[in-house]
């Protein structure tokens, strides 16, 4: 997979193509060495790429739990606010992609 789209992916916090990619270890790893080559860990955009690898990886943990770790880890959550959580950070994520898409727009208007 090139480069460009996984920096585009992680900068639009596309937690689904990530999540969905078929070997989560490999595209870790990737992430790892391209946190490593490339990012920035004391600028802005840098410290938002490992906020957005932390949450994924948390998401990726929650997703495949057995029964009986989903029980023991979540008992604070139900398992119907689990997809609403998700449902309204991909809102959110959406919503501020708008946003810079029309700042953007305006910048160079």
């Amino acid at each position: 997979m090139c480069g460009f789209r996984w920096t585009e992916k992680s900068a639009n916090k596309d937690f689904t193509f990530f999540l969905s990619q078929g070997n989560f270890l490999k595209m870790v790893d990737t992430l790892e060495k391209y946190q490593e080559r490339v990012v920035n860990t004391k600028s802005e955009s840098g410290k938002e790429f490992i906020l957005f690898k932390r949450q994924l990886y948390q998401m990726y943990e929650v997703q495949n739990r057995s029964i009986d770790e989903h029980e023991y880890f979540s008992t604070k959550l139900e398992r119907q606010n689990l997809w609403w959580l998700y449902r309204a950070n991909m809102d959110y994520i959406d919503e501020m992609r708008r946003n810079n898409y029309v700042e953007d727009l305006i910048n160079h208007g």
